[in-house]
């Protein structure tokens, strides 16, 4: 989701709860089912995550807060909405990659993936879709939807050599430069310690499925 109005929905912002809590939520609960349908069929089975390139439009100043990185994201006085997606879609990344680089590397019965459909005709942007700025751009630049999930499909079917890397137009690309910095690397760390300790509250014993 991308929205401009803060509201809070299960204990997060609710685009933080969307667009990473839950999905790294249901991802985890994923797991177990995909490692038995590798053992089953002889195959690596793959989980795709979308994120966007709009990861490099951020600094991620949040990344410095303390004592909590997410705890500053839902303080209402602070936040920069403006922002938010494309913080959300970086914290995406950032998660993915520690999970894949400590705790899931290979080999592993699942690739995991990230990836970037591009600029899509889709309701994501439904809350400005009235602004002509945003028509304009989306006659102009969007991909159909259907050319967006041609994207989808090439990570889902991609190989082992994908596992935690950020796919765009089907192929290995390249992320933000903050991503692969020293820097960055602290905060997928940090990121990645506090989104745990998130699922592990949600749902006991989530971790136990890597």
């Amino acid at each position: 989701m991308a929205t401009g109005k803060f509201v809070v929905t299960e204990d997060n912002e609710s685009t933080i709860t969307t667009n990473v809590v839950s999905t790294f939520l249901l991802a985890l609960l994923l797991l177990p089912t995909l490692k038995r349908s590798a053992a089953k069929y002889n195959i690596t089975s793959n989980l795709s995550i979308v994120s966007s390139e709009v990861h490099m439009f951020t600094s991620f100043p949040e990344r410095n807060a303390q004592p909590s990185i997410f705890d500053h994201l839902n303080n209402k006085d602070t936040a920069n909405m403006d922002d938010r997606y494309n913080v959300s879609k970086l914290l995406e990344i950032l998660a993915l990659r520690e999970l894949c680089q400590k705790h899931i590397p290979q080999p592993y019965p699942v690739t995991v993936n990230t990836l970037n459909p591009g600029f899509c005709h889709s309701g994501l942007a439904r809350e400005i879709d009235n602004d002509w700025g945003m028509w304009a751009m989306k006659k102009v630049l969007a991909r159909t939807t259907e050319v967006g999930g041609r994207t989808l499909v090439l990570s889902a079917l991609a190989g082992k050599e994908t596992h935690g890397e950020y796919m765009t137009d089907g192929v290995v690309a390249q992320t933000a430069p903050l991503v692969r910095s020293e820097d960055g690397k602290r905060a997928q760390e940090r990121v990645w310690s506090e989104l745990s300790r998130k699922l592990e509250a949600i749902q006991p014993g989530i971790l136990e499925n890597l």
